[in-house]
Order: structure tokens, then C-alpha cells, then sequence
């Protein structure tokens, strides 16, 4: 008898370790996984059927990154990590049959999907795997019985259509449990010509799978893996996959709520972005706390969108989160009278983009009135300073360290440490703190070449400067968000970037940067062919760099204006 045959040990293909059974973790988000990792630190993650290996990988992946999905999809695979797959995995038997089949010739169809991460992620991120695994349990009873109980009954696609109408979500939830196909009768409806059927799609479908999610966590990550699959591809048809996304985040959010990452990510799709600003609205109106925990203050550059949709449901959204950063930005807003369409959660209703800022201001300065009526202890005096907790020191110590192991290049460590320290003084109402540590989060990512994931920090450190009205720190944060900017030659988005540096440095009196930034602005008119309006803005300053002595920047400028105007006037014969 072979041994190939009678199956082998299963062993890392990296090193050869004999390796343990793998076990359910978790939350389990994208199919009924299990996991395991080896001494070496690969870690392997079992798909019994054979037919989930992208999503295996994914799953592999973040689970080696102690589930922070920022950093997985950062990695390069050959450069940051390796991966291998060993087919012919037999969970029950836990044995590996090369050829696909056992001694009694039936199909072995399972398949281990083995991640190794470089040795300076393991060491920032080994600890939180070990800990997940330490949780884990092997017992499949209770699924087992759940699925055993589907499967009983059919529900007609006119029975469910009439508890979708009726928004009827207990009913919903008592039919799917028994019939599997309730969830893609539900989707169905997403394609409805009527628009308030497709919206209540949207909500009855998120609550379904929100419910199942627990027991049936295959069930609602082939879900998940159809909408974020339909949403992410330009050729498909996918309206409601985005919200629908949404609402089951809203509804499982512990399980789900690191996806809220991969919403965000499709606002690079311009058609795309009123559904995930409604989504992560949806969200953060149950969960802000999950929200603010991702790279959310992408939002604020989309209250200056040309499309008013847009502007209307980033407004909307923010309200929603409690986004504060964004009051100032939001007050401007509130003399927009562009009308628009939006659906609150109850009904669609038509209203003015600044309406919906003036709701979202109302509603944060209502809220911060509030928290400033909480009853004070007879004994405490509101004058006298409160001793910081232990947590803020700890907090305050390991924000130095950071600092320093940032200095001497260890970049995962500090940035490991500087989230930590986040979240504490975010928690505690810190904002100078919070906006101190967004900026060497920002840096450490410019730092690292990941030029997109630097701008949420630093947009959100701009966001409070802006709030307490700090114009000099505001006017840093500003010429490193143009920086990357420019680097990333999104030369649209950038122009409103200059204009608010602008604006900050004509109000502190500073010549020269008011220079600089109008050179700048030229430079951007100039790369989107509009040469009148750059010829202007490079005149100015000009005249500026001559008014201040500036004789070599401004001779410089001089001929660069000469050789446009003769590029104009050809243009114009």
C-alpha cells in the first residue's frame, strides 16, 4: 500500500513542522473556515471544499496580520509574504492525501492555504493569532443541527416578496431559517423596478443575514463575497450590493466590522460613492465608534464634491457618525441649495444638500450641549484639573517610545504602538493627542511608500487643527496632504487642498508661502490645460517673490509665464 494512499501527516511546507488540526476561530467572516499556525509562524487556513481558495486566502492573510486588514492589503505577496497551498487535506481524518483520493478511492477534496508573513509583522502582530487560536473550538454540533433545520420548507418568491413590502424582518428570519433560498429571493428584489421595494430589499436583506450570521456563517459569507464581488466589478449589475453590505455591518458589527475598510475603499469608484456613503452613514449611526476606528475621514473631502448627491449623503454620513472634525466644514456647507434625493432609512425624501448639513450640525452641537449639562459631583469642582488616568500615562509613555522606535526606522512597531495609544486618546476626548499621533501614523505610512493610507490620519489631524482653529498646524498638515497629492497626480483633488492653505496663509500675513501656494495652484491649472486661469495665479506670485526680494524665484517664474503666454497665443491662432 502506498503511503500516499493510507495519507501523510499534514506538515508546513515551510519548515516541515508536524502541524496540529485546525480550529474553528472567531468571528468568522468570509465561510466556515477553520485555522492553525506552526512554530514557524505560517499560518494555514482549511477549506473543505476546495471551491473557496480566494476567499481561504484572504482569510489566511488577515488572520496572519492579527486582523488588521490595513496592513494585509499592504503586503506584497514573494516580497512581504509567501504563500502554498497543500491540497488533499482530509479534516476529519486530519491526514493529507497527495493523490486526491483515499485508500477506498473517494475524493479528497479539501485544501490547506498556508500564509507566511516576514518576521517583523510576526512580531508586531504573532501575539494577537496566538490569542485568537487560544479561544478557538473545535465543536461543529450546534452548526450541524442548524443546518440539519433547513432545508424543511420552500417559501414561495410571493411570500417573500409580501414580508419584504411589509418590512416584516421577525418573519423574514423564521423563513430562512428553514429555507436557504430566502436570502437569494431577498436579493433578487434588489433589481426591482419599484424603488421603495429595492430600498426595503436593502434593509430586510442586511437583517437576515445579520441574524444568521452567528449560526451560519458560510451561509452569510457567500453572501458577503457575492455583494462585495458585484460591488467591486464595473461590468456587473449592483445596485444595493454596497448598502446591503452596509446593513449587515450594522448588524454584526463585532463579525463583520473590519469590512468597513472595503467599503470605504470603493469610494474610488466616483459612481459609487453615494451607496458607501450611506452605507458607512447606516453604520456609524449605530456603530460610530466601529467607523471611526477605520480611515473614515476620506468622507470630508467629499463635502466639496462637485456632484451634489454627493455632498448631500457625505453631510448626511457625517451627522450620522458624529463626525465633530467635521463642523466647520459642514457650517460652510449650509448654504448649499442644491436639491437632492436621499433615503433616511424610513423613506425617500427630497431635500436641500444644506439641509442635511444643518441637520448634521444641529444634531452634533445638540449632542456636545448635552454632554456639557451632565450633572456634576457636589464635591467636584468643574475649575479644578483632574488628575490623568493611569491609562492616559501609560498611553502618553508609549507614545514616546513609538516616537523613538519611528526615528530609528523600526516603522511596525511604531505604528503597532502609536494605534494603541489612538484609541486610548481618542476614547478619553484628547484631541490635540489624537491629532499628534494621526500625523506620525501619516508620516510612518509616507515613510513606508504607502502614499493612500497616510492621507486618513493626516485628514483627520487637519480636521481637529481646522475645529480648534490652529491655523499654523493646519497650514503643516496641508502642504503634506498636497504633497501626496501631487505625488499621486490627483490634480482635482488637490486644488481645494491649495486654496485652503491659501486662504490660512494670507489670513497669518505670510507672504512667502501665499507665494508658494499660488505657484502651486498655476502648477495645477497648467497640468489641466486651463493656462488662463494658471497665467493669473503664477502672476501673482510673481509679483509677490518681487515685492519680498525674492529676485531668483520670481525672475524664474517670469520666464516660465513667458513661455505660457507664447503657448497661449499659439493656441488661440
Amino acid at each position: 500500500m502506498s503511503r500516499s494512499m493510507a495519507g501523510e501527516i499534514p506538515r508546513c511546507p515551510f519548515c516541515n513542522g508536524v502541524l496540529e488540526p485546525p480550529v474553528e476561530v472567531e468571528p468568522r467572516r468570509l465561510g466556515d473556515f477553520s485555522y492553525g499556525s506552526c512554530k514557524c509562524g505560517a499560518v494555514y487556513v482549511c477549506d473543505v471544499t476546495g471551491h473557496n481558495l480566494g476567499a481561504a486566502m484572504v482569510e489566511a492573510l488577515n488572520f496572519a496580520c492579527g486582523d488588521d486588514w490595513d496592513l494585509a492589503w499592504s503586503l506584497s505577496p514573494g516580497e512581504d509574504f509567501r504563500d502554498c497551498l497543500v491540497e488533499g487535506y482530509d479534516y476529519k481524518r486530519h491526514r493529507v492525501f497527495p493523490v486526491g483520493r483515499d485508500l477506498e478511492g473517494n475524493r479528497v477534496k479539501g485544501v490547506l492555504t498556508f500564509v507566511k508573513v516576514g518576521r517583523d509583522v510576526q512580531e508586531v502582530k504573532g501575539s494577537l493569532v496566538r490569542e485568537r487560536l487560544a479561544s478557538a473550538t473545535t465543536s461543529k454540533v450546534a452548526r450541524r443541527g442548524a443546518t440539519a433545520a433547513r432545508n424543511k420548507k420552500r417559501y414561495s418568491k410571493k411570500a417573500v416578496l409580501e414580508k419584504v413590502k411589509a418590512r416584516d424582518l421577525a418573519s423574514l428570519v423564521e423563513m430562512a431559517e428553514v429555507d436557504s433560498l430566502v436570502l437569494r429571493k431577498i436579493q433578487r428584489l434588489l433589481y426591482s423596478a419599484d424603488f421603495n421595494i429595492r430600498w426595503n430589499a436593502v434593509l430586510m436583506l442586511g437583517g437576515v443575514a445579520g441574524a444568521l450570521a452567528p449560526q451560519e456563517p458560510g451561509l452569510v459569507g457567500d453572501l458577503m463575497r457575492r455583494l462585495l464581488y458585484s460591488a467591486n466589478d464595473s461590468a456587473a449589475t449592483n445596485w444595493g450590493a454596497i448598502e446591503t453590505v452596509g446593513e449587515i455591518i450594522r448588524h454584526q458589527p463585532v463579525t463583520y466590522g473590519s469590512f468597513v475598510r472595503h467599503v470605504l475603499g470603493l469610494l474610488a469608484d466616483p459612481p459609487s460613492r453615494p451607496a458607501v456613503l450611506w452605507a458607512v452613514g447606516r453604520i456609524g449611526g449605530r456603530h460610530p465608534r466601529v467607523v471611526k476606528n477605520s480611515s473614515f475621514f476620506v468622507l470630508f473631502d467629499l463635502l466639496e464634491s462637485d456632484d451634489p448627491t454627493v455632498r448631500g449623503h457625505a453631510a448626511w454620513a457625517l451627522g450620522q457618525i458624529g463626525a465633530t472634525e467635521a463642523l466647520e466644514a459642514l457650517k460652510r456647507l449650509r448654504g448649499d441649495d442644491s436639491v437632492i434625493e436621499i433615503f433616511d432609512g424610513q423613506g425617500i425624501r427630497e431635500v436641500t444638500v444644506g439641509g442635511l448639513a444643518s441637520e448634521a450640525v444641529s444634531a452634533m452641537e445638540e449632542r456636545s450641549l448635552k454632554q456639557e449639562e451632565k450633572p456634576v459631583s457636589v464635591n467636584q469642582d468643574k475649575k479644578t484639573p483632574q488628575p490623568e488616568s493611569k491609562e492616559v500615562l501609560e498611553a502618553r509613555h508609549k507614545y514616546q517610545e513609538a516616537d523613538i522606535l519611528k526615528n530609528r526606522g523600526q516603522s511596525l512597531d511604531a505604528m503597532a504602538l502609536f494605534e494603541e495609544v489612538l484609541e486610548v486618546f481618542d476614547r478619553e476626548g484628547l484631541f490635540i493627542e489624537v491629532a499628534n499621533t494621526c500625523e506620525k501614523l501619516g508620516d510612518i505610512h509616507v515613510m513606508r511608500g504607502n502614499f493612500k493610507a497616510c492621507l486618513a490620519p493626516y485628514q483627520r489631524a487637519l480636521a481637529i487643527c481646522e475645529k480648534a482653529k490652529d491655523s499654523i498646524s493646519s497650514v503643516i498638515l496641508l502642504e503634506k496632504l498636497i504633497d501626496i497629492y501631487r505625488r499621486l497626480e490627483e490634480w482635482d483633488t488637490v486644488l481645494p487642498y491649495y486654496f485652503r492653505a491659501l486662504e490660512l496663509v494670507e489670513g497669518l500675513r505670510d507672504a512667502t508661502r501665499s507665494a508658494y501656494f499660488l505657484a502651486g495652484i498655476g502648477d495645477v491649472y497648467e497640468r489641466k490645460g486651463r493656462l488662463d486661469d494658471a497665467l493669473d495665479a503664477y502672476r501673482l506670485s510673481e509679483r509677490l517673490y518681487r515685492g519680498m526680494g525674492s529676485r531668483e524665484r520670481a525672475d524664474t517664474l517670469k520666464k516660465g509665464i513667458e513661455i505660457l503666454e507664447g503657448q497661449l497665443v499659439s493656441v488661440q491662432k
